[in-house]
């Protein structure tokens, strides 16, 4: 599965403090939920996705599911604020509840202001009475969240032996697959996940009309090839150096009929590179952010939120990993060319199980110029290259 848990001393009072409490909580338990092939008559569902964006992304294959095996039950999220606006027009998520954990991710908070936090977001969600609550992560906070929900079944992955805080406690099973695939398996007690399609994302009309508006006063046609390129993501290590994005920046510029769109970070990583001839800058918030990219031929970027954006609307990626963790967090989607340090060439259309690696900044130049070229190259034959 796409998280390792080590059962550290203090994991392991944890999960006994938990256990204990479940146990008080739920001493008569109650399963009112029936099993598969009466899915018809559960309407409350609560699903906990506290991360970030890609984390919430990697969870919409999920979110369908629980459409097509619950179709008459109400879906809530749990997950930090942004999530409203990136899911909005999927239809995925009917309420969407705002939560401001401050251990996640980790953070050093005393005991009292997280047993606050926990309570005042319980206070919202026992009154719902979910017939159903899931949560993907080996964690000893998520699971204790889903017992203070007072769910009737809570699915989640075992933490050990005993898991009193979970009705259906799945076992953990292989380390390597995906992260989407950790999710699916929870819906095993239910009769397990069907063929439905891989949702995307949503994008506007008006969203379109904005991004055509946004590159057209800049110069840049709508049947340009359009190259985007992010040098950012959540964590400093996690970014191939900015000046190697430079690089790949000006070669691709320089080739006939290609246009690039840098993209910057709210906090203005990357604005450095709007100053290279040819490249188009953009330093938006979310939605504008999904209308670029859609746009987008390819996206040249580290493992961020903006590679997982550019999956779920069906834009390939050139996408650097450095710590052994791409056949856990691999893009959505196909056509992807995911590198990594320790290769000589990409790992075409998905992420496969390998070796641990060392940090992104070790990926040569050349294999980055090397997976573009192959990238561009798939463009021009495919012949169309506006997403819209």
């Amino acid at each position: 599965m796409a998280q390792i848990r080590v059962p550290t001393l203090r994991r392991r009072l944890a999960h006994a403090a938990l256990n204990l409490f479940a146990r008080v909580a739920y001493r008569n338990p109650r399963r009112g939920v029936p099993r598969a092939g009466q899915n018809e008559s559960v309407v409350r569902i609560l699903v906990l996705e506290l991360w970030n964006i890609g984390d919430v992304i990697l969870a919409m294959p999920f979110l369908a599911q629980l459409r097509c095996l619950f179709p008459r039950a109400k879906i809530t999220l749990v997950s930090r604020p942004f999530a409203a606006d990136l899911l909005a027009g999927t239809g995925l998520v009917d309420e969407f509840i705002a939560a401001h954990l401050t251990w996640v991710p980790a953070a050093h908070l005393g005991l009292p202001g997280k047993t606050i936090d926990l309570w005042r977001l319980s206070r919202k969600l026992r009154p719902q009475k979910f017939d159903l609550a899931f949560s993907s992560r080996l964690h000893v906070g998520e699971h204790l969240l889903l017992a203070l929900s007072g769910a009737k079944r809570r699915v989640g992955f075992a933490l050990g032996k005993h898991d009193a805080a979970l009705t259906d406690a799945i076992a953990a099973g292989e380390s390597q697959q995906q992260k989407v695939e950790d999710w699916m398996r929870l819906l095993e007690p239910f009769g397990g996940a069907t063929s439905a399609q891989i949702p995307r994302l949503y994008v506007e009309e008006s969203e379109h009309l904005w991004s055509n508006g946004y590159l057209t006063s800049r110069g840049v046609a709508k049947d340009a090839l359009l190259v985007g390129i992010h040098p950012g993501a959540s964590l400093a290590e996690k970014r191939w150096p900015l000046e190697r994005f430079r690089e790949v920046a000006m070669a691709t510029a320089a080739q006939p009929g290609v246009r690039v769109l840098v993209f910057a970070e709210p906090s203005g990583y990357g604005s450095e590179l709007f100053a290279i001839p040819g490249v188009v800058g953009a330093q938006v918030g979310l939605r504008e952010l999904m209308a670029l990219i859609e746009r987008c031929g390819l996206l040249v970027c580290n493992d961020s939120g903006p590679m997982h954006i550019a999956g779920a609307l069906g834009v390939p990626t050139v996408a650097m990993f450095g710590a052994g963790i791409e056949q856990w967090f691999a893009p959505l989607g196909e056509g992807h060319e995911i590198l990594r340090p320790d290769q000589d060439k990409a790992v075409r259309g998905s992420a496969s199980p390998g070796q641990q690696v060392r940090e992104p900044r070790e990926i040569r130049t050349a294999q980055v110029l090397d997976a573009v070229g192959r990238a561009v190259q798939r463009l021009r034959a495919r012949g169309t290259f506006s997403r819209v």
